[in-house]
């Protein structure tokens, strides 16, 4: 909780608390800022907040009391504006208990001589409860400037029938960009906490995935909360899914193959130079590889891997199939695409380029090299982004997921779910929903299946016995395997249902031109957050550059 000096007080009841205009701009100038920078989805603490205004308070009434979802406008000193959700409940005081967690309090108060808490009202389980039962029930909320919408997807019909439906919910702990509920074990509703004049891209997939297109390997869609604004824009604020039993997330399954591999050629001694090296992006089944390289890597990781692509083009399949909405119905390549995605690399490159400069001095080693030869590759990596040729091309585009990797995926009795279709956190709304080629995905599988190798080899807590360069190598052929089983499946399964990505020489400079694009992302992320792994987007982009700065073939 914050340290607050004072008590606040206000002769004004609850039902009307922001009549008190005085107590209004007490919250709004210094204690809302305050509690947002302790708030883990709060995304502007590295910035200076300038003002935070209400843009919308809906009044939302329950079991006698009710609670506001204050949709909050801040100001950044820095000039940019974020919106923010930030759901506003009362938490009266009771002799000897507190009943509520210390980050959900946002300030003491006394109403009326009744002593309590203003709070985050989604740590109050009357309040999340009555979310549910709005969902379930479809109801609409009208305002003097919208309309709260609650919609109720198929799998909560049966529910609906129900004479009487208890409800328990709990906060997942885990999240940080959102807020999660968790009702009766069986729904999640994730709460968007950060706001846009649009509706969210997760909401929007996830609902086609679901409620249109029937596939059955992302989370089903059980409702959403949305703001419609009369006349104007609607805003996403919930979306509910079923809950997925689940063994973990993709990234540590995989993790846990890796580390079984190095383990396996240490304990056979095996002489890594020995090991089969497949040529990068070429297609192949399980029973094309050597049983030495099944053997070694094992092939209920094979297994897996060929499922995820199927999943994956599943997927792309059912995004692809859409004729009637322009949200989702397939396109070609144009030059507005094409100045678009220049544009959007350039600045990205530009961003990349400067934070490998400022931040030269902490690298080392082949790290080093790498960045160096990075900034010497300047001209030849500008000369790639801007030969993009439109006229090249004759597949399709379409939405994807746009920020997929193992850590977006759960494992469940051999099997995968895909989640968080909101895309790359740096991108604005408008650019999450530019279709783009299924084989955007693809290259964000690759690089997390080299992440996934290369966090293995820099794992402080093993000491493998190979030498760096071992390390280096095996990790590579490691790479190349899943990357060539990944890809056959893909491909077949893509071609077999006629999901558009173009002939063998266009997709594999798709993938290229993504995987390139993906790592120079990744690479601000890593300067910014752990420079000592900066060598892994930096291996990658220079695996694709060569000294002319020509893409492999």
């Amino acid at each position: 909780m914050m340290n607050i000096k004072s008590v606040l007080n206000t002769d004004v009841e609850w039902k009307k608390i922001f009549n008190d205009k005085n107590l209004t701009t007490e919250l709004l100038s210094g204690i809302i800022p305050k509690y947002l920078q302790t708030c883990r989805w709060f995304g502007g603490k590295a910035s200076t907040i300038k003002k935070v205004m209400i843009e919308d308070s809906l009044v939302l009434s329950y079991k006698n009391t009710c609670a506001y979802l204050l949709l909050l406008e801040v100001l950044f000193e820095e000039g940019f504006v974020h919106q923010y959700l930030l759901p506003f409940g009362f938490k009266p005081k009771k002799k000897g208990k507190k009943e509520i967690e210390d980050k959900a309090i946002i300030a003491p108060i006394k109403i009326q001589d009744n002593a309590g808490w203003l709070v985050d009202a989604l740590y109050l389980e009357d309040f999340r409860n009555y979310l549910f039962y709005q969902i379930i029930n479809k109801k609409r909320n009208k305002f003097k400037q919208g309309k709260l919408t609650f919609d109720r997807g198929r799998i909560l019909a049966k529910e609906a029938k129900k004479n009487e439906i208890t409800v328990s919910s709990e906060i997942l702990k885990a999240d940080q960009s959102n807020t999660s509920i968790i009702y009766n074990d069986k729904y999640f509703l994730k709460i968007f906490r950060r706001l846009f004049r649009d509706p969210n891209p997760d909401l929007e997939m996830v609902h086609f995935l679901s409620e249109k297109a029937k596939f059955k390997n992302t989370p089903r869609y059980a409702g959403s909360i949305t703001w419609k604004k009369e006349g104007m824009y609607d805003i996403s604020l919930g979306l509910m899914q079923e809950k997925i039993d689940n063994e973990g997330d993709a990234w540590n399954w995989l993790l846990k193959h890796i580390q079984s591999f190095f383990k396996k050629l240490e304990k056979r001694e095996v002489k890594v130079k020995s090991i089969e090296k497949i040529p990068l992006f070429k297609p192949l089944k399980i029973n094309n590889l050597s049983k030495d390289l099944v053997d070694y890597i094992g092939e209920e990781v094979l297994i897996g891997v060929e499922k995820l692509a199927k999943r994956t083009a599943q997927m792309h399949i059912c995004l692809s199939r859409e004729m009637v909405s322009t949200k989702f119905n397939p396109v070609y390549y144009n030059g507005d695409y094409v100045v678009w995605l220049k544009n959007r690399l350039m600045y990205q490159f530009d961003a990349r380029y400067n934070l490998v400069q400022k931040n030269i001095n902490k690298l080392s080693g082949l790290a080093l090299e790498y960045a160096q030869e990075f900034i010497r590759q300047k001209p030849n990596i500008i000369n790639h982004i801007l030969t993009f040729n439109e006229t090249n091309l004759t597949s399709r585009r379409v939405r994807v997921h746009g920020d997929y990797h193992l850590g977006q995926i759960l494992v469940r009795d051999n099997d995968f779910f895909i989640l968080d279709f909101e895309g790359e956190p740096e991108s604005t709304i408008r650019d999450r929903k530019v279709k783009q080629s299924p084989l955007k995905d693809v290259a964000g599988i690759f690089r997390s299946f080299h992440y996934a190798v290369y966090a293995t080899i820099f794992n402080e807590h093993q000491n493998w016995r190979y030498s760096r360069d071992e390390l280096f190598d095996a990790g590579e052929k490691y790479y190349r395997c899943l990357v060539s089983i990944f890809l056959h499946k893909y491909l077949k399964m893509s071609f077999q249902h006629q999901l558009d990505i173009g002939y063998f020489p266009e997709i594999i400079y798709l993938l290229k031109y993504n995987l390139l694009e993906k790592a120079i992302y990744e690479l601000g992320y890593e300067l910014q957050g752990r420079p000592s792994w900066a060598i892994i987007p930096l291996q990658g982009i220079m695996q694709l550059i060569n000294d002319d700065g020509k893409i492999y073939s």
